[in-house]
């Protein structure tokens, strides 16, 4: 492993563990009722993650499609679209409206998906290793592009819809 594919590993890594501490930041004030917090954490979780879902979207699945079956790739694709509209969504609520007992489980719903999604994707990173360097190489570069980029998620999603 060269030493940008050792940090496309790590960056890779360290991107899904901010998006679960974030989920776990919206599950836990989802639980709370704090809708006014919520607000704040899907719109933080929106500028956090937007790089990194766009280069999965553009970048990464892409590369992963010879060792995926073209359902699994379309599942992650929608996956990322119903995370782009639980965050719009929440990003709607009334701060001053407590949340309904059917709105709680719809988002618990949605983030127990968004969470599956992050852990499963988290683990295709190991499909990379039928890769060349030059391909890893290139994935880092991507990544580095997107993150400076910044997209939101929400953003990147509404002008990329499939």
């Amino acid at each position: 492993m060269t030493k940008i594919n050792h940090g496309l590993f790590n960056a890779f890594r360290e991107d899904h563990a901010v998006l679960g501490r974030r989920l776990h930041e919206l599950r836990s004030l989802v639980m709370s009722g704090d809708v006014g917090g919520l607000k704040t954490a899907a719109l933080n979780l929106d500028k956090a993650a937007g790089g990194h879902i766009a280069f999965e979207e553009e970048d990464f699945y892409p590369a992963l499609k010879a060792f995926l079956s073209a359902d699994e790739v379309a599942g992650m694709y929608d996956e990322h679209s119903h995370g782009a509209a639980t965050l719009a969504a929440i990003t709607e609520l009334d701060p001053d409206m407590p949340l309904q007992a059917s709105q709680r489980q719809h988002l618990l719903d949605r983030l127990d998906e968004m969470e599956q999604h992050v852990s499963e994707c988290g683990e295709l990173f190991g499909a990379m290793g039928g890769l060349d360097d030059a391909a890893k190489d290139n994935l880092m570069e991507r990544l580095q592009y997107w993150r400076k980029l910044a997209p939101t998620w929400t953003g990147f999603a509404a002008s990329h819809s499939r």
